[in-house]
């Protein structure tokens, strides 16, 4: 996953909006990064709708497995974070900081820092109708694997196959100077 800290936006202590001269504050609304409390995005959500607050929280298609079973679920892009889309002003900055779920805005000391517009376009662009993210293809057609597990662990081979509805991928392997194509759980494969 991805963190909002590592692109440069860190917390501010003040709700202080500043001069009107100043490109910080003005009128026009913009995108801003509410971090919230653990698994609690949902809640900041349902919470700054009720507000009026405009909210995105961008979703990713996870593939789960636990012994046999496996399910796919839809996990934050940015766990803790979501974007919120307001007027910097000192009204609405209170809104969105004492919401439930929400721990703080981020921004430097003085005002939450704005996301560039594009940011949020670009990933409302890749969330689009589905409302949610889909990962590329892990594994393509020739791409060199070291099996894991089952009773070819540790042999390597290419991908042959791309992965099925059900996770399995046909994968060749050089056994006894030819190759044998096997089909195995995508689970149990690795980049080499």
């Amino acid at each position: 996953m991805f963190s909002m800290e590592g692109i440069g936006l860190s917390t501010y202590p003040s709700h202080k909006c500043l001069n009107e001269k100043s490109n910080r504050c003005s009128p026009v609304p913009a995108w801003y990064v509410v971090q919230t409390k653990p698994r609690a995005e949902e809640k900041a959500v349902n919470f700054l709708g009720q507000k009026s607050i405009r909210t995105f929280l961008p979703r990713l298609l996870v593939h789960r497995r636990q012994g046999p079973r496996t399910w796919q679920t839809l996990e934050p892009l940015f766990p803790g974070y979501l974007f919120a889309r307001f007027r910097p002003e000192p009204e609405f900055i209170d809104r969105v900081r004492w919401t439930p779920g929400v721990t703080r805005l981020l921004g430097d000391e003085q005002a939450p820092i704005a996301v560039p517009e594009e940011v949020v376009t670009f990933l409302q662009a890749r969330v689009g109708v589905r409302g949610f993210i889909e990962p590329g293809p892990r594994f393509t057609p020739g791409v060199r694997v070291r099996l894991t597990g089952g009773p070819f662990a540790h042999l390597e081979g290419s991908i042959d196959r791309p992965a099925s509805r059900a996770d399995r991928v046909r994968v060749l392997l050089e056994l006894l100077d030819r190759q044998v194509s096997v089909e195995v759980d995508i689970g149990e494969l690795e980049r080499v």
